[in-house]
């Protein structure tokens, strides 16, 4: 039998049975998994954990797989307790951990002795799920300053074009090996700038709302975006609205990928510093070079979380433009129904002056073949001129006033408003004015009267 991931040779295998989950973990002897095993989906069949040991106190073993149905994790579940019991969690951490789910959990393992109150290990939980999705355990040994991480990535989801694989972040933990060397416990913050690195697209965004932008057509940097390679103007407001709504949802879950990965930096910041307060007080003599430690880790994970928070920022400068462009959407869908019903007013406004005329016309006010002999009357009257003059004078007439007004009488009215307002405030302001010169000559009058008196 081969050696597993930590050189520790493995348990002979069990075969798991799904209708029993809690026979399983007893037999693994790994108590409170129950939960975790019952909800994540796994393998059927068991797959190698990829490695990389930086160091010799650094060993961390590699999966992919998210625990969904479509992307179950990469090693069976017997596998999964096997790896658990070699790495030593506790059973009250383990109860902690749930499938599916962004989260962050942690558990200082304090001694049940008070002669010391220092905690031989830390045992950390840390996840994000859906888009840009891993899971990750780690146990580090605060005595032997010792960690050993096991991580799942997730290699596709809807956003990513580029699979997240092991051999990526292999290479990645190998760029940074000087840091994890000096200190194990900041891989949990190098996972993080690697997540960083392979999921933050500013230039993605910044193409996809200029193409965008370029297929609404209310711009005027038109001719730069056809230069640029970007669509045409569509017309089609149904695919435009269902485009708008799909690229609302990925910045949505960018946004909430970003903001987890930063509440991720904040926590590890914060247990990196107790976890160095600990080692201080255990070796005395180094206070001086765990000051430097500290320093440096502080401005890493710094670093992560200032690099999470501008990414932040340029989502929400996303989500503004968006929004913008939804609104302009909304205006064009308004604006083609508004000239519909112009065009529906206009049909109207030519036709309507010969119906007027034709219903005076069929009034007995007027009688067109009182001329003609009763017993041969005309199928169509002689003075039918005289319809078709009054229509198109009618009709000429309605159409050139409609054309004014449309054109000069409205800029009229407002000026007209204007005026009315102005003046109404001018002569508002004058009568505040008069009453306050009338009320200080008052008091100027009441003054002088008590000095005389």
């Amino acid at each position: 039998m081969r050696d597993d991931a930590f050189g520790r040779r493995p348990r002979p295998p069990i075969h798991f049975n799904v209708d029993n989950l809690n026979v399983l973990c007893e037999k693994q002897r790994m108590p409170g998994l129950e939960s975790f095993v019952k909800y994540a989906k796994w393998n059927t069949s068991c797959e190698s954990l990829q490695t990389w040991s930086g160091s010799p106190n650094l060993h961390v073993s590699i999966g992919s797989g998210s625990g969904q149905k479509s992307t179950p994790f990469s090693i069976t579940s017997e596998r999964f307790c096997s790896v658990c019991a070699d790495l030593g969690f506790s059973q009250s951490f383990l109860r902690k951990v749930v499938a599916k789910v962004p989260m962050f959990e942690y558990r200082f393992d304090f001694p049940a002795s008070a002669s010391t109150s220092t905690p031989p290990s830390l045992e950390i939980a840390m996840s994000t799920f859906e888009n840009d999705s891993f899971f990750c355990l780690l146990r580090y040994d605060l005595k032997e300053r010792t960690s050993k991480v096991l991580i799942f990535l997730k290699a596709m989801d809807h956003l990513r074009k580029k699979p997240l694989l092991a051999n990526d972040l292999v290479a990645w933990l190998k760029s940074n090996q000087a840091l994890l060397q000096r200190h194990p416990l900041m891989v949990l913050n190098v996972i993080l700038q690697f997540i960083q690195h392979e999921a933050y697209q500013y230039v993605r965004w910044l193409r996809e709302l200029n193409n965008l932008e370029s297929r609404l057509g209310v711009t005027r940097d038109g001719d730069s975006l056809k230069l640029g390679g970007y669509a045409k103007v569509d017309h089609d407001f149904t695919l435009l609205n269902a485009d708008l709504a799909g690229l609302a949802k990925k910045l949505a879950d960018t946004e909430l990928s970003a903001s987890t990965i930063l509440e991720h930096a904040k926590a590890v910041q914060r247990l990196v510093k107790i976890c160095e307060e600990y080692e201080e007080i255990n070796t005395p003599g180094q206070s001086q070079s765990a000051g430097r430690l500290v320093s440096e880790q502080n401005e890493e994970i710094q670093s992560t979380i200032i690099r999470a928070e501008l990414y932040l920022r340029n989502m929400k400068m996303a989500q503004d433009v968006l929004q913008s462009l939804s609104a302009v959407l909304y205006n064009r869908i308004n604006k083609q129904d508004t000239d519909s019903m112009k065009t529906i007013a206009v049909v109207t406004l030519v036709f309507l002056p010969a119906t007027f005329v034709s219903a005076i016309f069929s009034t007995g006010i007027f009688n067109f073949h009182v001329s003609e002999p009763s017993d041969q009357p005309r199928v169509i009257s002689k003075y039918g001129w005289v319809y078709l003059l009054a229509c198109l004078l009618s009709t000429t007439l309605t159409l050139v006033s409609w054309v004014c007004w449309y054109r000069w009488g409205r800029v009229w009215l407002e000026k007209l408003k204007f005026s009315r307002i102005n003046s109404d405030d001018w002569k508002i302001s004058s009568k505040s004015t008069e009453a306050r010169q009338d009320l200080c000559t008052a008091r100027v009058h009441s003054e002088k009267q008590a000095m005389m008196d």
